[in-house]
C-alpha cells in the first residue's frame, strides 16, 4: 500500500494549562526578524529561543536550542498532542484600508520535488543555519508555507464548516487577528488529506526549510497551505532601493534607457501621489515601474517597457515578461548598470520615499506586486525569480505549532 502524501500529526503546543499568553509566546519566522532583542526581553517563554537561539558561554546556539526545548517539554511548558489531526489557522488583517481573511491548514507533506515546486533560489549561509537548528533539534519551529490550486474552493469549505476546536483566538503586535483550531472529524480530516494528494504544492515561504528537509532525508514535513485563488491572498512587493557605490547623473540614467522604456513624469506633490500612481503601474499592460531620484524629489518617472531588454533565445519566455526580472535584471542591472551591491530592498514605499528625500538613498524604485499565476508559471517552469520578488502578507506565527520528526 502506497504511502499518504497528505497526513495529520501531533504537533507540540504550548500548555495552555500553564495559563501563559501566546500572543507573548509568538514570534515572527527567523528570516523577517530584525530585533531579536525584543523577543528574548519579552517572555522568557517566547519561542524566539527556538528559532532564533543565542548561545550561552559554554554552549553554542544549536545546541542551547535543544536544551531549552528538552527542559520546556519536561518541564510541561510544551507538550506533544495525545491525537493526531490537522489544525486550521486563519488570519484576519488590513492592507491599505480594506479587510481580508486568509484560511489555510497545517499538516504533514510527503517530500517530492514533482509535487512540491519551487520558484526562489536558497542562500548557503541561511540554509547552513536552517540546517543546523532543524537537525539538532530534530523539530521544526517554523512552519514552510506553500499554495494549492481550488478554484472550486472545495477545501476551503472543509476547513470553514468542519468541526473544530478552537485552541487560541488573540491579535498579535501588528493588529493581525490569529485563530488557531484543531480539526476533530476523523471524516474531514480523511476528505481533505485525500482531495490534497490530487494537488501540487507551490512554495510561497520557506525555501531554504524545505532544501534543508531533502538535505536532511526527512520523509515528512510541517506545511501551512492556503488556496491560491482565495481572496484573503495578499502579496506584497519588495521594492528596490539604491545606494551608488560610483556616481551616477540622472539623466544620464534617464538616457541609457532610452529606446526600450517610455518615460513619463509626474510632479510629486506628497505621499498621495504614490496612491495615485500605484494603480497605474499595477494595472497597465505593458510592464511598468515607478523611479524616484534624490536629484530630483520634486519629480516621480513613471518607466513603461515597449521594447524588451532581453532577446536571449535561451531566457525562457516566462522569466523575460515577469515584471520583477524586467525591474531588476533588465533595467537596473543591465541597462543602468547598478550593481547587486548597490540594491538594497523594502516593502515600506512610504519609507523609501523618506530615504530619499533625506538623501540617504540615491534612487527608489518601485513595482506593481507579483501575482500567484507568476509564482506558478516560474514554478512549474522549473525556473527562479530574482532575489525578494515575493512578500506573501502576513507570514506565519512561529509558536502555534512544533513539529518533532525524530
Amino acid at each position: 500500500m502506497s504511502q499518504p502524501l497528505t497526513k495529520p500529526f501531533k504537533g507540540i503546543l504550548y500548555n495552555k494549562e500553564r495559563g501563559k499568553d501566546i500572543a507573548l509566546c509568538v514570534c515572527p519566522p527567523y528570516d523577517v526578524i530584525t530585533n531579536i532583542r525584543a523577543y528574548y526581553e519579552r517572555d522568557g517563554l517566547n519561542a524566539i529561543r527556538l528559532e532564533l537561539p543565542m548561545p550561552t558561554p559554554s554552549m553554542d546556539k544549536y545546541n542551547t536550542a535543544r536544551e531549552t526545548m528538552e527542559e520546556w517539554m519536561r518541564d510541561g511548558i510544551l507538550r506533544e498532542e495525545e491525537r493526531e489531526t490537522v489544525y486550521v489557522y486563519e488570519q484576519e488583517f488590513s492592507v491599505e484600508d480594506r479587510t481580508y481573511l486568509r484560511r489555510g491548514f497545517i499538516a504533514l507533506h510527503k517530500l517530492d520535488r514533482d509535487r512540491i515546486l519551487t520558484h526562489e533560489e536558497t542562500r548557503k549561509k541561511a540554509k547552513a543555519d536552517r540546517e543546523q537548528l532543524i537537525n539538532t533539534l530534530k523539530t521544526f519551529t517554523s512552519l514552510i508555507f506553500g499554495l494549492y490550486e481550488d478554484r472550486d474552493q472545495a477545501i476551503e469549505n472543509i476547513l470553514a464548516t468542519s468541526q473544530k476546536e478552537k485552541v487560541y483566538d488573540f491579535v498579535d503586535e501588528q493588529s493581525i487577528t490569529n485563530r488557531f483550531y484543531r480539526m476533530k472529524g476523523v471524516e474531514d480530516i480523511g476528505r481533505l488529506t485525500s482531495m490534497m494528494d490530487q494537488k501540487k504544492i507551490y512554495i510561497a515561504d520557506g525555501h531554504h526549510r524545505l532544501d534543508v528537509s531533502y538535505r536532511l532525508d526527512i520523509p515528512y514535513i510541517p506545511l501551512y497551505l492556503t488556496n491560491m485563488y482565495s481572496p484573503g491572498i495578499v502579496i506584497l512587493p519588495y521594492h528596490r532601493i539604491v545606494q551608488f557605490e560610483k556616481k551616477r547623473n540622472l539623466q544620464k540614467i534617464l538616457d541609457s534607457m532610452k529606446g526600450f522604456v517610455e518615460i513619463e513624469k509626474h510632479n510629486y506633490a506628497d505621499k498621495n501621489t504614490l496612491k495615485v500612481l500605484f494603480p497605474a503601474i499595477n494595472n497597465s499592460s505593458k510592464p511598468s515601474f515607478l523611479l524616484y531620484s534624490k536629484e530630483d524629489p520634486a519629480h516621480i518617472y513613471q518607466l513603461t517597457e515597449v521594447t524588451p531588454v532581453n532577446t536571449d533565445k535561451d531566457v525562457h519566455e516566462v522569466l523575460k515578461k515577469l515584471r520583477v526580472n524586467i525591474l531588476h535584471n533588465d533595467i537596473l542591472k543591465t541597462l543602468i548598470g547598478i550593481d547587486d551591491e548597490e540594491i538594497s530592498f523594502t516593502q515600506d514605499h512610504y519609507e523609501s520615499v523618506d530615504l530619499v528625500q533625506k538623501g540617504s538613498v540615491d534612487l527608489a524604485l518601485f513595482l506593481p506586486s507579483t501575482t500567484v499565476e507568476e509564482v506558478k508559471n516560474i514554478a512549474e517552469n522549473s525556473l527562479y525569480m530574482p532575489p525578494k520578488s515575493t512578500f506573501f502578507y502576513p507570514k506565519i506565527l512561529t509558536g502555534l505549532v512544533f513539529y518533532k520528526y525524530a
